[in-house]
């Protein structure tokens, strides 16, 4: 498996890809290139090598088999799970892309380019936490991060046309009154739906190695700004092709729409008292797919023997994760606001009462 090498023409630099020009730059020498015009000035055509000598078990901790690269630069070597494409020299800190890992079939049709850096990662990752208040104050001095990286993650985008019919009860619910009685009136209505529903690029993540709820809780990424693949994108950054096809993920991707097209439809319905579903169905008239590379930040820390995962969307900058709980935070925090409740509610009954 030939190695694609971002080395500086100019200096022999490592070159990485800047989220902030959409360039190449060397930052070495600062020579920058547009993506589609860089020409490696060499390259290594040596194929990759199962790792069975390179320890015990030949494995990665996550049981994917590892394989040794040749790096064209430096020679040497460049361990790396079967999934990894993009990765860096440990001995020359190169940037190199396992070409045929995004090449032929694994080709993505499409990417959307890194438009935050690192240092936008972390100091979102600051804003975060400082803004959450139930965080124990020493989080954020105490934690330590154990890794940042910026991940091309792989994703399947479908697209499909949903047929959807529906059947409601409604009731309009009208009141008066007279000098005897209160009266209520209440019609009852047979409401009908019926259509289809297009969808385009509902993204599911094809990578094992990604939490689905995760990716999900990342969306949305903007796909107006999605440019045809050009490895180019990817020096400086690692990069997964898929392991998860796309026959695997329609069934989830199929899944949200149907539920979006019932709730699209049933908010249709308006100017009634109440409305009860009694039946809705859905189909698939047709579906297709397109494969594309994600930019996401994905940063490990540990605090206190935890581990706490977070993740950013390298595109808009939307950062979520878990943080831990504080029980003195929310003392300081709810106690103070729920006494001078009761005391409003004191006054107030003292007040119409006596």
């Amino acid at each position: 498996m030939a190695l694609q090498e971002y080395e500086c023409p100019a200096c022999g630099g490592a070159m990485e890809f800047n989220p902030k020009t959409q360039m190449l730059k060397c930052p070495y020498c600062d020579s920058e290139f547009n993506v589609k015009d860089y020409v490696a000035n060499h390259n290594s055509e040596g194929e990759g090598e199962l790792a069975d000598g390179y320890n015990s078990s030949a494995q990665s901790t996550d049981s994917q088999p590892l394989y040794v690269y040749r790096c064209g630069s430096c020679g040497g070597e460049i361990l790396a799970t079967e999934s990894l494409g993009s990765t860096k020299c440990p001995f020359c800190s190169n940037n190199v892309v396992v070409k045929e890992k995004f090449t032929g079939q694994f080709k993505p049709d499409a990417i959307i380019p890194f438009k935050h850096t690192r240092d936008d990662a972390m100091e979102t990752y600051r804003k975060h936490v400082k803004s959450k208040k139930l965080v124990p104050k020493v989080f954020l001095d105490e934690n330590h991060i154990d890794e940042l990286k910026g991940i091309y993650v792989p994703f399947w985008l479908f697209n499909a046309t949903e047929s959807f019919d529906g059947s409601y009860e409604a009731t309009r619910v009208r009141t008066w009154s007279d000098s005897r009685y209160q009266y209520t009136e209440t019609k009852y209505y047979n409401v009908q739906r019926a259509g289809t529903e297009d969808f385009e690029n509902v993204p599911v993540d094809g990578s094992k190695e990604m939490p689905d709820d995760l990716m999900e809780s990342l969306e949305p990424f903007d796909v107006n700004e999605m440019v045809p693949f050009n490895m180019g994108y990817l020096a400086g950054f690692l990069a997964n092709k898929y392991n998860v096809s796309a026959k695997e993920n329609e069934p989830r991707a199929l899944a949200r729409m149907k539920n979006s097209v019932a709730l699209d439809f049933k908010q249709t319905i308006s100017g009634y008292s109440s409305v009860r579903t009694l039946s809705e169905n859905t189909g698939t008239i047709k579906s297709s797919h397109k494969y594309a590379l994600y930019p996401v930040y994905v940063l490990n820390t540990s605090w206190q023997g935890k581990n706490y995962l977070f993740a950013m969307n390298g595109q808009t900058g939307k950062f979520v994760g878990n943080l831990p709980f504080s029980l003195a935070q929310a003392v300081k925090y709810y106690i103070p606001i729920a006494a001078i409740a009761s005391l409003i509610s004191f006054i107030i009954y003292y007040m119409f009462i006596y």
